[in-house]
């Protein structure tokens, strides 16, 4: 459970944080009971206004009971008024239930806050005229339980946020920033909702559910978006996928092989998705792995879902798991370990961008490693793998002196920020060895290279 100072200003409605504050501030001065009351009133007033939201959403169930609500208010503090309300009151943690604002042990939960604020607020209804003295923990629990179930989340309800999740994963904008995903489908959902957004993330990324008719986005298309969200998900809670993705293990055993390709494709980084196989479905990605590349034509490109599915090579956990993995990127054609290479930057490949800048066997192949692999490599070169780039490259003519490695030189200086000034030197020996080898008045000495290091000193 998160601490409650910081859950006080996550409280989904800008104007209930004050009471909720309230109820905070009398509990630290030990007013013990003004704090299960205050508690207890930032309850309703949410669930009051998350109600009249789903209303105004166009909710039928949510609109009939805020007709009640305004009826009460209508009649304002005279005495009709305040038995409608208080008749609202009684019947609004059932209503919430009905409505998916909450599950039932929230209601449980809330209900109990509920009826420790009715002995605060009426001793007489203790035993003998005794004082109801709730103890402190009680108070703090009673806030945090509020927080946790109910005034942290917005009005979704659990099978509209599924459906809300399942639309925005279709929607040709969706965007697979972590940090929104994670605010908006995981920070401030439930727990049972949360449970159920990663089972239709995962179902989706592993087996490629069905879309709905009416979005125009294809089931690959929503299962990659559905890998990133579960990427997202997990970061927040690994365990809980790591969960989820074990229960989906049989389904995925199923589903056809280039399903389990693109699978594998788009999940063979986590972790989670290797704690979910068994050895026999590990041999079974191993063989498709192995047969991927058949009549695949030399001079053709790799099919994209292979090219991704073969990038996963980058990772140490693929590489032990799939003995066949490795050795096949290995004998592939350069221009097809180029094409795997630029699926996914990572310190594997970087090792590997000298021999296949030596490959290079025209201007235009050489310009597409440069912008596709080279320069996106850049963060992930040491001084040392700087140097052998830098020597292939000088030293194969078709990388030399095509005219779009002019800019890739520029782009690399760039890109190479995290080696400091010593990366001047190794840039500034390219340059100098390129004038030499060039006849005199080539235009591929390189000049906006050199005139970026003469500005730097170097």
């Amino acid at each position: 459970m998160r601490d409650i100072e910081d859950s006080l200003g996550r409280a989904w409605n800008p104007l209930l944080r004050p009471l909720v504050a309230e109820a905070w501030r009398c509990y630290n001065a030990g007013a013990v009971r003004a704090s299960i009351a205050a508690t207890w009133t930032a309850v309703t007033a949410d669930l009051i206004d998350k109600i009249i939201a789903l209303a105004d959403d166009g909710d039928g169930d949510a609109q009939k009971f805020r007709k009640q609500i305004d009826a009460a208010r209508a009649k304002g503090i005279s005495t009709d008024g305040v038995r409608e309300m208080q008749a609202v009151e009684a019947r609004l943690l059932d209503e919430a239930a009905r409505l998916e604002l909450i599950d039932s042990i929230g209601s449980r939960e809330l209900a109990r806050i509920r009826e420790d604020r009715h002995l605060c607020v009426h001793p007489s209804l203790r035993h003998l005229g005794e004082v109801y003295e709730p103890r402190p923990e009680v108070a703090r629990a009673h806030l945090a339980v509020a927080l946790e179930t109910l005034l942290t989340h917005p009005p979704t309800q659990g099978r509209k946020a599924l459906e809300q999740f399942v639309t925005y994963a279709c929607d040709p904008l969706f965007s697979a920033t972590p940090a929104y995903i994670q605010a908006v489908y995981f920070d401030h959902v439930r727990a049972a909702t949360r449970r159920n957004l990663i089972d239709i993330a995962a179902k989706h990324a592993l087996c490629e559910l069905p879309i709905p008719a009416e979005y125009s986005a294809t089931e690959t298309v929503v299962a990659d978006r559905m890998a990133a969200s579960l990427k997202a998900f997990a970061s927040r809670d690994r365990d809980l996928v790591r969960t989820t993705m074990a229960s989906l293990v049989d389904r995925f055993r199923r589903v056809d092989s280039e399903v389990q390709v693109r699978a594998l494709g788009r999940l063979g980084d986590q972790d989670y998705f290797w704690d979910m196989l068994d050895q026999p479905l590990v041999d079974r990605l191993d063989d498709l792995v192995s047969r991927s590349t058949h009549g695949t034509e030399p001079w053709a490109s790799l099919p994209g879902d292979v090219a991704t599915m073969l990038a996963i090579v980058r990772e140490p956990i693929a590489r032990t798991r799939l003995p066949s993995l490795e050795s096949l990127f290995e004998k592939l054609q350069p221009a097809h370990r180029a094409q795997v290479a630029a699926v996914s930057p990572a310190p594997y490949f970087a090792r590997r961008i000298d021999d296949l800048l030596a490959s290079a066997h025209s201007y235009r192949a050489a310009e597409d490693i440069g912008y596709t692999i080279v320069v996106p490599h850049g963060p992930y070169y040491s001084l040392e793998m700087l140097e052998e780039v830098l020597d292939a490259w000088k030293q194969n003519d078709q990388c030399r002196v095509a005219s779009g490695m002019l800019i890739v030189a520029e782009q690399l200086l760039a890109a190479t920020d995290h080696l400091g000034v010593e990366r001047y030197s190794v840039f500034r020996e390219f340059v100098d060895t390129v004038k030499a080898i060039e006849p005199k008045g080539s235009q591929y000495t390189y000049h906006e290279l050199d005139e970026a290091l003469l500005t730097s000193g170097h």
